[in-house]
């Protein structure tokens, strides 16, 4: 399974954006929220990202 560029949640198949750069480089995202942050290079220090990480665990 592929994990989130952003938040390093695990993306089901079939769910999730994919993200190409000009260059060549492959960004995951599970949802449109983590990828608008990564676009306005926001931290990765969010407290919702914290609590996602949690849970996991």
């Amino acid at each position: 399974m592929a994990k989130c560029s952003f938040c390093q949640r695990e993306i089901e198949p079939g769910k999730g954006i994919i993200f190409v750069t000009v260059t060549g480089k492959i960004y995951r995202f599970c949802s449109r929220k983590c990828r608008i942050a990564f676009k306005l290079r926001r931290s990765k220090k969010l407290g919702w990202v914290r609590k996602t990480k949690k849970g996991k665990k």
